[in-house]
């Protein structure tokens, strides 16, 4: 029974499936009171919600239902390396055996001190231990250039599946670990030919040293860096597709705009100031345009801008008396979501890009107060996720392009703005689940969640995609520590 289900786990390749603070108190009244004309303040959860706000109806409740998956054993014996650098090949290992874990296709499989390492692969061995796969390492080497090999074996098949080099930085320079990172990722595609998430950060909202600013942290919670220094205002931080740009409204030139904030050589300019307020950017999957909302008429409706020219503001949607904000774009770039209260509710809608008309994909509730907001479209394609209010509490949903299939993805204390990983199996989101503000990642197949980082007033996340091994500057540190536990409840 054990290896008939660890060779279809090896065959069918599982998982293939709060406030600011005071930045003076005319700033602060007056961004307050834009930001909820903008929609993006979801209900305090001081305040007693009532019984008819819900986003789902009643007659069609979605339950959180997570389907076990086999997770194939790995198991990754000590690396070889000279005693130079034994330091290096120590730290490498936690990284990569962790990544893999957190991958959340593999079941890390740990090595007792009477494992023989030595001599030829012992298949038989690594087998009776439940291992799928072994994964072979060694570091040689100068010690300012050292080389980490990889070699990943079959053990079901007994064969060599993949051999791979990867130069790496000295032990403490600072691209050491996203170096490791993407040697991890390297061995997720090997084995299950997914895409790997190590290699990637996530950037957020934290409370400043004089408002509220940007960061960014590693998909591993390791690496907190504040971004910005605007001392203002800052929100809605979103990833250009290389990965080497983060734009995001500030308020730190007095009205709000959108900045790009350049990683090298780590600063940032004004990109958009258009007459009244702009917010809430997302780049295009190509890069080469933006959508934002912007006030006109007073009221938010979604713009696009021409990255390529830096020029020509164009308005995607056309709704009189209500507002549009937070666009998504889909993988293909075709199409946007965004959320809109055009209906009387804040609801999630999808447009054509080419089109005028948006179609509602959340359900609509005849006399209840139904809120659903921050939509983000999967990197594959195939779902949104949004909150939306259940039992009058905001959690997290998915939902398809065309409005079917609404699942409810937690239940735990308050959930919001989520973001998905580029293997659109990921969510990061805001939640104050442990009793404080802090950012979550969930595996929306098996459910398993994780603490990434926790601070005051942290929301609004934004997965990056896969980044390559580029130094970036961060010039104003942060002292925030790092979060690695973990949870089975959603």
């Amino acid at each position: 029974m054990r290896l008939s289900m660890r060779l279809a786990g090896r065959m069918i390749r599982p998982g293939s499936w709060g406030a600011p603070a005071p930045v003076g108190q005319a700033l602060f009244v007056r961004a307050t009171a834009l930001l909820v004309a903008a929609l993006i303040l979801a209900p305090d959860p001081g305040v007693a919600q009532e019984p008819e706000r819900d986003s789902i109806p009643t007659d069609v409740r979605v339950g959180i239902v997570y389907q076990p998956a086999f997770r194939p054993g790995i198991v990754m014996p000590p690396i070889a390396a000279p005693d130079e650098l034994r330091d290096l090949a120590d730290s490498a290992r936690t990284i990569i055996l962790r990544d893999l874990d957190q991958s959340d296709r593999f079941q890390v499989i740990g090595v007792g001190e009477d494992v023989p390492l030595k001599g030829p692969v012992n298949y038989a061995l690594w087998d009776q231990l439940g291992a799928v796969w072994l994964l072979i390492a060694a570091i040689e080497g100068p010690p300012d250039s050292p080389v980490l090999r990889l070699s990943l074996h079959d053990v079901v098949f007994k064969l060599l599946q993949e051999v791979q080099a990867f130069e790496l930085p000295p032990l403490h320079h600072p691209d050491m670990r996203l170096a490791l990172h993407i040697a991890a990722d390297n061995v997720v595609a090997w084995a299950s030919g997914s895409t790997g998430i190590a290699a990637t950060k996530v950037a957020y909202v934290a409370e400043g040293p004089g408002g509220s600013e940007i960061y960014v942290v590693d998909s591993d919670g390791y690496g907190v860096r504040r971004l910005s220094n605007d001392s203002s205002i800052a929100l809605s931080p979103a990833w250009s597709p290389s990965g080497d740009r983060i734009a995001y409204m500030s308020y730190k030139g007095g009205d709000p705009a959108i900045y790009e904030f350049s990683l090298n050589p780590g600063r940032s300019t004004v990109l958009i100031d258009l007459p009244g307020m702009d917010l809430t950017p997302a780049y295009s999957p190509d890069g080469t345009v933006l959508a934002f909302g912007s006030t006109v008429e007073g009221r938010t409706e979604i713009f696009t801008y021409d990255l390529t020219r830096r020029c020509c503001p164009e308005r995607a949607t056309f709704a009189r008396y209500s507002n549009a904000l937070s666009p998504t774009f889909s993988p293909d770039g075709k199409r946007i979501a965004f959320n809109s209260d055009r209906l009387g509710q804040l609801h999630i809608f999808v447009k054509d890009m080419q089109n005028v008309s948006a179609e509602l994909v959340t359900p609509y509730i005849y006399d209840r107060s139904v809120h659903n907001a921050g939509p983000d479209w999967s990197p594959k394609g195939d779902r949104i996720a949004f909150h939306g209010w259940v039992q009058g509490t905001a959690q997290i949903l998915t939902v398809a392009p065309n409005g079917r299939g609404l699942r409810q993805l937690t239940q735990v204390s308050r959930n919001e703005d989520p973001s998905w990983a580029p293997d659109g199996r990921h969510i990061v989101f805001s939640s104050t689940r442990s009793g404080s503000d802090g950012l979550w990642v969930l595996d929306v197949v098996s459910g398993r969640i994780r603490e990434l980082v926790r601070g005051r007033a942290v929301r609004l996340p934004a997965w990056s995609g896969n980044l390559d091994s580029l130094s970036y500057t961060y010039p104003y540190p942060s002292n925030e520590a790092a979060v690695g536990s973990g949870s089975d409840n959603p």
